[in-house]
C-alpha cells in the first residue's frame, strides 16, 4: 500500500513539474516576447500624457494672461474710481463753501447793504427836502428839480436787491441737494472701490493658484520626459527580474520533477527485482 502511495505521488509530481515547467517556459517566452510592444504602448502613453499636459500648461498661460489684463485693468479702475471719490470730495468741498458762500455771506452783505441804503435813504430824504426848500428862495438862485429824486433812488436800489436775496435762497437750497446728492454719490462711489479692491484680492489670490498649478504641471511633464527616455530600461530591468525568478521557478521544479523521476525509477527496478525472485509486493 505505501509502495503505490509513493509511486501516485511520484507520478503527481512529475506530472505537476511537467506541467509546471511548460508554463513557466511559456511565460519565459512571453515576456521576452511582449517585451517591446510593451515598452512601445507605455511610451505612447507617455508622449500622449506629455501632450495633455503641455495643452494644460498652455492653457493654464492663458488663463493666467487674461488674470493679468483682468487684474490690470481693474486696479486702474479701482485707482480712478478712488480719484473719482477724491474729485467728488473737493467737489462736495467746493458745493458746501459755494451754498455757504451764497446763502450765507452773500445774504448778510446784501442785507447790510439794504440796511446802508435804508440809512442813506432817510439821510437823502433830509437832503432832498433841504434842496427844495433851498430851491424856493427867490434870493439864493438854486434850481432843484431833480426827475428821480436821491431817496427814491437809494429806495429802489434797495428794493432792487430783494429778488437777489430770493435767488441766492433759492441757490443755497439747490447746492444744499446737490451736496446732499453729491454725498451720496460719494459713498456710492466708495462701496465701488472696496468691490473692486475684493476683486482684485481674489484675481491675486487667483493667480497665485495658476502659478501653483502651472508649476506642478511643469514637473509632471519633467517627470514623464525623464519616464519617457528610462521607460525601456525599466521594462529591461522587469523583464530580466521575471526571468530570474522564472529560472529559479524552473530549477525548484525541475529537482522536483528529478526527484519524482527518480522515485519511479526506484519502485520500477524494485519491482523488476521482486519479479526475478518470485517475490510480488502486497497492495
Amino acid at each position: 500500500m505505501r509502495i503505490m502511495q509513493s509511486k501516485t505521488l511520484a507520478v503527481l509530481m512529475v506530472c505537476v513539474t511537467t506541467i509546471g515547467l511548460l508554463l513557466s517556459l511559456f511565460f519565459l517566452i512571453q515576456i521576452w516576447r511582449y517585451r517591446r510592444p510593451v515598452t512601445t504602448k507605455f511610451q505612447s502613453i507617455i508622449i500622449q500624457t506629455s501632450a495633455i499636459l503641455q495643452t494644460t500648461g498652455q492653457g493654464l498661460d492663458i488663463i493666467d494672461q487674461v488674470v493679468i489684463n483682468i487684474y490690470t485693468s481693474t486696479q486702474n479702475l479701482e485707482d480712478t474710481t478712488n480719484a473719482l471719490a477724491l474729485t467728488v470730495q473737493s467737489t462736495n468741498q467746493f458745493i458746501d463753501s459755494a451754498g455757504t458762500f451764497m446763502g450765507e455771506d452773500l445774504i448778510t452783505t446784501i442785507t447790510n447793504t439794504q440796511r446802508t441804503l435804508d440809512s442813506a435813504q432817510s439821510s437823502a430824504l433830509v437832503i432832498d427836502n433841504i434842496m427844495t426848500i433851498l430851491s424856493r428862495v427867490p434870493l439864493i438862485g438854486i434850481d432843484y428839480n431833480p426827475s428821480l429824486p436821491l431817496n427814491d433812488a437809494l429806495g429802489k436800489v434797495s428794493d432792487s436787491l430783494d429778488p437777489i436775496q430770493v435767488s441766492l435762497k433759492g441757490f443755497q437750497s439747490t447746492l444744499d441737494t446737490t451736496r446732499t446728492n453729491m454725498q451720496t454719490f460719494k459713498d456710492q462711489i466708495l462701496v465701488l472701490s472696496q468691490n473692486i479692491s475684493a476683486i482684485n484680492t481674489n484675481l491675486a489670490s487667483s493667480q497665485a493658484v495658476i502659478n501653483d498649478y502651472h508649476s506642478q504641471v511643469s514637473s509632471m511633464e519633467s517627470w514623464m520626459d525623464r519616464a519617457k527616455n528610462s521607460l525601456p530600461n525599466w521594462v529591461n530591468t522587469l523583464c530580466w527580474l521575471l526571468t530570474l525568478i522564472i529560472l529559479w521557478l524552473l530549477m525548484i521544479q525541475t529537482g522536483i520533477l528529478l526527484h519524482g523521476i527518480y522515485i519511479l525509477a526506484n519502485h520500477q527496478s524494485m519491482q523488476e527485482r521482486q519479479s526475478s525472485s518470485g517475490i510480488y509486493p502486497r497492495e
